[in-house]
């Protein structure tokens, strides 16, 4: 009925409103829902919403009682200019929930002094990072900084609770290796210690040099099956002829249980074999088990062992293992490392973010380390001690100069809300936020508190699980997820419609986020046009040792099919080139001088109506464009999945939950995806393909960049 009623003001929004939609807003329960899915028209149906309860008869709202909440201030602002544009309504309270908790804490008569301006999160980045360089000048946390290095996976390991069996986690804990600091893969925690204690220490004044797994046919032997063998010991130090094997078995014998159920006998029968060679070719062998692993100051033990040989070997020479310099110890790590080391201070904003979304201070983070009920990884460990120390650092330097961020500003206006009875008591009777799968634990609080203090006051969220994507400033995907645990007794309703996109991709859409285990909820996606294209995978075959070459290829591919398309008429404006990633110069400057060569204009930066527009995926959310190009989706530090950005180590600085940055990445893709209302095309490499690639390539239609080749098809 009230669908009917209100047929004219649902008219006036800018495309007709499905049924779907009206339902979502006529439905007036206490705290209502709304599950989108990408192009749905989310923000269409929370402005058309407000409209209704104004305008609706004889029970509307008065537009002053009426809080509209984004995230962003451009996103505030497209909801008041379409409430005065296209409803003449302009009373309604449209704010950023950092703008409402600034107005709270005014009216509170704290009148907060702000430590960035305008370009905030330029700012306080740019401040963390001067933290952590100064830091660096000191050798604890040059210490804390190598033992991070040192820890330092891009993949976390995964728990036998992430596999359907146990026969699936051994298989995976079998062939489950680490990476050392030069970037060699070895088989084990214990083994990358070891690995890395030798690459960050000098002895007598001079590196180390150490060989991984090389094959010693002087230890060949033949086994039961009469099948010769030639053993790899683990390590060999060639300038003193020594050799270092760690025995995968405890302090009884045993070997790990994943090894599987007759390997117990053939490692014993194995490793006795090789001590039996290293005695007969008067080998000098050092020996570590796991057992001696697990106990305190391994690394002390080891340099103890190592030593001796030494001795024993050089009778009256003394020998001395020095800690190599921070500097130095960097220049020799992988490049995967290095360039991972150059993002510490943005994963330490990351990590301070997010604490103060839970409002966790620096002490409290200390207690939960140490709080054996968690589980940290030495990784997480690491990390935390020092972004912990810059975060002390940061607080310190806010509370010297009584100021505060923008997190302080959500995190204290709770506070006063909570401590002032009559401080927006009675105010709303409506309250709605835009994009709610990004809220935090401390937006969390302040909404709640609100709610709160206007009992009566209805709650309208509206937000699509699958563009998650906030992960790293601390957004929660379990306010979305269970809405219920968090306002009782809600009315879901679903926006299934995309109404930007092509039904091929909007499907693609869906079977990315198929490939989400738990952290998603199940719903249609239905495409309004239903006209079929074909997407495209550009597939580049250049070696991956070579990438200059690979970036040229694909810079020149890429602006060659946009010069085609302005070509024929098409406008800049409808064109959006997408990575996962900017920070990287090397691609971005490929492409500005592709552009310039063919006389395209690209911008990374702005609004300018006659170039084509450069990003990142973070950067396109709530764009779109009729034709996209996704590049770099590889498997690469820049690439898609993107190891720099870790979601593993700001676990401590939040409620425990896990977060699963794979999940997080893939919701990512999605987002890259369904920016494209027509033409999309996405760019691999060959050699270095992306699991995201391989997880839909059935759905894409493939064409190989063969080495030389840069023009379009």
């Amino acid at each position: 009925m009230r669908k009917t009623q209100y047929k004219s003001l649902f008219a006036k929004s800018a495309v007709p409103l499905d049924d779907e939609q009206q339902t979502a807003i006529v439905t007036d329960d206490k705290h209502n829902g709304v599950i989108a899915g990408a192009g749905s028209g989310k923000t269409e149906v929370l402005v058309t919403r407000i409209a209704y309860l104004v305008n609706r008869t004889p029970d509307g709202i008065i537009p002053e009682r009426i809080l509209a909440l984004a995230f962003q201030r451009k996103a505030a602002q497209e909801i008041e200019q379409r409430l005065k544009g296209r409803f003449r309504i302009f009373d309604v309270k449209v704010k950023t929930f950092h703008s409402l908790g600034l107005e709270i804490l005014r009216k509170a008569g704290v009148e907060p002094k702000l430590k960035f301006g305008d370009t905030a999160e330029i700012e306080y980045r740019g401040f963390i990072e001067e933290l952590h360089k100064k830091a660096l000048t000191k050798p604890d946390y040059q210490q804390m900084t190598i033992e991070y290095m040192k820890h330092y996976e891009p993949d976390s390991p995964k728990n036998e609770a992430d596999f359907e069996t146990k026969q699936q986690f051994y298989e995976y804990m079998r062939n489950l290796t680490y990476t050392s600091l030069n970037g060699v893969r070895v088989k084990s925690e214990a083994e990358k210690e070891i690995m890395n204690f030798f690459l960050s220490h000098k002895l007598n004044g001079k590196n180390i040099a150490i060989k991984y797994e090389q094959k010693a046919d002087w230890m060949k032997y033949v086994n039961k099956q009469n099948i010769a063998v030639f053993p790899k010991p683990d390590f060999y130090f060639p300038e003193y002829d020594i050799y270092l094997e760690h025995w995968a078995v405890d302090d009884q014998g045993r070997v790990p249980i994943w090894f599987g159920s007759d390997a117990q006998t053939r490692y014993i029968e194995s490793m006795n074999k090789k001590i039996e060679k290293f005695k007969a070719n008067k080998k000098c062998l050092v020996q570590t088990t796991s057992g001696e692993y697990v106990k305190p100051d391994f690394p002390g033990k080891l340099q103890n062992k190592f030593t001796q040989a030494l001795i024993a070997k050089n009778p009256g020479q003394k020998f001395v293992f020095a800690p190599i310099p921070y500097d130095e110890l960097v220049e020799k790590t992988y490049y995967d490392l290095k360039v991972h080391v150059e993002e510490i201070p943005s994963q330490i904003a990351n990590f301070i973010t997010t604490a103060k979304t839970y409002a966790l201070t620096p002490p409290r983070i200390r207690e939960r380390l140490c709080d054996e009920r968690n589980r940290w990884s030495q990784k997480q460990i690491a990390f935390s001690n020092m972004a912990v120390q810059i975060y002390k650092e940061y607080d310190a330097c806010l509370r010297a100069n009584d100021e505060i961020d923008f997190p302080d500003m959500i995190n204290l206006a709770a506070e006063e809300l909570s401590k002032k009875e009559e401080l927006y008591r009675d105010v709303f009777d409506h309250i709605l936020v835009d994009e709610y799968q990004d809220l935090s634990a401390q937006r969390y609080k302040l909404l709640k508190t609100l709610m709160g203090k206007n009992p009566d006051c209805k709650l309208f969220g509206v937000g699509d699980d699958w563009q998650s994507i906030m992960g790293f400033a601390g957004s929660n995907l379990n306010y979305t997820l269970r809405f219920e645990d968090y306002f009782d007794h809600p009315e879901i309703t679903c926006l299934s419609t995309n109404y930007r996109s092509n039904k091929s991709i909007v499907n693609l859409g869906a079977r990315i986020i198929e490939h989400n285990r738990d952290a998603q909820l199940a719903k249609k996606a239905l495409a309004k046009h239903t006209t079929v294209r074909p997407i495209k995978l550009y597939s580049s075959t250049i070696d991956k040792y070579s990438w200059e070459d690979y970036r040229r290829q694909v810079a020149e591919h890429c602006m060659n099919s946009i010069k085609r398309y302005l070509e024929s008429g098409g406008n800049p404006r409808e064109i959006m080139v997408l990575m996962r990633i900017t920070r990287s110069p090397a691609l971005i400057n490929e492409l500005f001088r592709c552009a310039r060569e063919k006389g395209i204009k690209i911008v990374t930066r702005g609004e300018d109506p006659r170039a084509v527009r450069v990003m990142s995926v973070h950067q396109s959310k709530g764009l779109q464009a009729k034709t996209v190009f996704i590049l770099n989706v590889i498997d690469h530090t820049y690439g898609f999945p993107c190891t720099l950005e870790d979601l593993d180590v700001l676990a401590p600085a939040t409620d425990g939950n896990p977060r699963i940055k794979e999940e997080e990445e893939r919701r990512l893709f999605y987002v890259a995806v369904t920016r494209a209302k027509e033409n999309l095309a996405i760019y691999t490499q060959e050699c270095r393909e992306s699991d995201f690639i391989k997880e839909i390539k059935q759905h894409l239609h493939e064409e190989k960049l063969d080495v030389g080749r840069t023009a379009a098809s």
